[in-house]
């Protein structure tokens, strides 16, 4: 069974698609590309004269003038997956291989001249050899991250050409991902000379890299093995971020005495987490919103595209020397979301820039498995909608600052605010379910005279968890709704300083069982009705991002339920298979480590209940 606890994010998630014709001012423009344009955008960024430049995952970097025009820069590179646009005759490429710089030297439009730099890391064949970035500092170095070889690719290294040292000692379980090569899972600083610097390990497959206005370094690293979701991590020089693989290209380091505690204790967690599930389920770019209010009432807040059709907005803040802070949903997901005009949010959009115009660019990628290729606009058109525009962690809860005036009778009724945390196992599983849920009481709520701001008083406040706030009863003098009413926030730290090892994970127990394995039994001898009921909140949770609310799915990846009847015509075994052992041509993960038996089947009654088939 699930927790009670499992109802706020569904009341949250549920009351997006109710909502009353409330505008949030924002629209969403499909940007034409040319035909003859090859595969998914996977860089994207704007020259100082305003020109859009992408990169495709067929190794094409494309130009687009303010005026419109299209032009083809330069092709042949190999899996570009981040750039810097230092002009419109130079820019920065970060694929595979190394660095490379791009220019037009004679003026024509396409580049003639490409240079390397940088490059001193292993690669071989395996398909999912990625270079992650790209980043630049006002001193000219470069940042980005090496991902981690992964195992799908049923090659063995030593079968493979490979460059660098292959180094094939295990370390701990490593799952699907290994580093045998040098510097696969490290973050690196790459100097204007070439020189690498290895800064800090313990990722994934770091889709998205970012660099804050004030020169710090944010990655918002891929959910898997060793990782429990996707969020922003602050990366400095000696940190470790969790995956074990990269570790064995650390000076001195020992994997014959290393154990799983050790990493754990070692283990820095994300400024903010982003709840797999919720907050979507594999994340993209972080860009910040400097635009000087183009872009509405979000200034200094960091925006972060996912493949599952949603874009994350995060608020940042430092608390006794450490980053944390809360995230929101900002668009994506519903038909016809209430807080947006336009175009439908494509799948696959990870990767963000702004324009000079203050204009928020979208990259969309139908690789690994699934999504759409396409490029999209979102603009600001004035209208401010009503939002918690952030969270800051206070010594006895919570503040809530608004976007608009909220009224003060819906502000000071502390039951207006359905509070709750949990925090995750640290494992070399894919994932991890929620673990030591619990509500959190309201025992005061003290708004601000001007209603836009609320103080809350927790009954507990405790680091080391993620605390999920619902609070879709508030209302504006004009009985306006929250356009998004859910949010988390991340306390690694609390303001006397006071941590938790592990940050917002923990060790699973010597023999214990997943949280709601307890509650099989009552599974499997409640009603019909009550099944359906449970795994709608399983579904809301874990499927919405891929399925999508009304079941459809995502073409080329994720299944229809709705209007491919083949789907569910599979037996109920089968089907619990795919649910567990996941389908990785598809990119759905499994489930096994995540949701227990039970909620595996509550999920297929709701599916088979809602979308067809008994």
């Amino acid at each position: 069974m699930i927790s009670p606890f499992r109802s706020l994010a569904l009341l949250a998630l549920t009351c997006l698609a109710g909502l009353p014709a409330t505008r949030a001012g924002y629209r969403i423009e499909n940007v034409a590309r040319p035909a003859e344009m090859r595969g998914g955008i996977v860089a994207l960024g704007f020259s100082p004269a305003g020109t859009l430049v992408v990169a495709t995952r067929y190794g094409e970097i494309w130009m687009r003038s303010t005026a419109g025009a299209w032009r083809l820069f330069a092709r042949g590179l190999n899996e570009p997956l981040g750039l810097v646009v230092e002009s419109d005759r130079v820019v920065w490429v970060a694929h595979r291989p190394e660095l490379l710089k791009c220019s037009d030297t004679d003026g024509d439009g396409r580049a003639e001249t490409f240079d390397a730099l940088g490059g001193q890391w292993g690669v071989s064949n395996n398909y999912h050899e990625f270079f992650f970035g790209l980043r630049r500092d006002p001193a000219g170095n470069f940042y980005g991250v090496i991902g981690l070889t992964s195992l799908g690719d049923k090659l063995t290294l030593s079968q493979a050409e490979v460059r660098g040292t292959l180094n094939p000692t295990p370390i701990l379980e490593t799952a699907g991902h290994i580093a045998d090569l040098p510097y696969r899972g490290w973050a690196v600083k790459i100097a204007p000379d070439g020189k690498l610097t290895p800064i800090a390990t313990g990722f994934r497959q770091a889709n998205g890299v970012g660099l804050s206005p004030e020169g710090e370094l944010f990655i918002n690293d891929n959910q898997g093995e060793y990782k429990p979701s996707c969020g922003l991590l602050h990366v400095a020089p000696g940190d470790f971020h969790g995956h074990v693989a990269g570790l064995k290209w650390e000076p001195g380091f020992d994997p014959k005495t290393f154990t799983t505690e050790q990493a754990w204790r070692r283990y820095k967690g994300p400024a903010v987490v982003f709840p797999h599930g919720p907050m979507g389920v594999s994340g993209g770019e972080p860009v910040w919103d400097t635009t000087g209010g183009k872009f509405g009432p979000f200034g200094g807040q960091v925006f972060a595209g996912d493949y599952t059709r949603i874009v994350v907005r995060s608020a940042l803040e430092q608390v006794a020397g450490t980053w944390q802070g809360a995230c929101f949903p900002f668009l994506g997901r519903n038909e016809n979301a209430p807080y947006a005009t336009g175009e439908k949010l494509l799948a696959g959009v990870m990767r963000g820039a702004f324009a000079p115009d203050g204009s928020y660019y979208l990259g969309a990628t139908s690789g690994w498995g699934a999504g759409a290729d396409g490029i999209q606009r979102v603009v600001w058109d004035g209208q401010v909608s009503p939002e918690v525009r952030a969270i800051t962690i206070t010594d006895e809860g919570f503040r809530l600052t608004f976007t608009r005036p909220m009224t003060a009778a819906t502000l000071a009724k502390a039951g207006n605010f359905e509070i709750g945390r949990f925090r995750y196992y640290y494992q070399h599983k894919y994932g991890s379910p929620w673990v030591d849920e619990t509500k959190v009481a309201v025992t005061a709520a003290r708004p601000a005279a001007d209603g836009m701001s609320v103080d809350l008083t927790l009954a507990e406040l405790e680091p080391g968890f993620i605390y999920e706030l619902s609070f879709a009863a508030l209302r504006t003098a004009g009985q306006q709704p929250i356009a998004n009413p859910l949010a988390y926030y991340t306390v690694n730290r609390l303001r006397n300083g006071a941590r938790a090892v592990g940050d917002t994970t923990r060790l699973p127990r010597p023999g214990e069982k997943m949280p709601t394995a307890r509650d099989e039994a009552a599974v499997n001898t409640q009603s019909a009705t009550a099944l359906v009921a449970a795994g709608e909140k399983v579904y809301r949770l874990y499927c919405v991002p891929c399925h999508q609310p009304d079941g459809r799915g995502i073409p080329g990846g994720a299944a229809n339920f709705v209007d491919d009847k083949t789907r569910l015509a599979k037996t109920d075994a089968e089907l619990l298979q795919v649910i567990a052992a996941g389908v990785d041509p598809k990119g759905m993960p499994p489930f096994e480590s995540v949701i227990s038996v039970g909620q595996r089947r509550a999920a297929l009654a709701y599916i088979r209940a809602t979308f067809g088939g008994k």
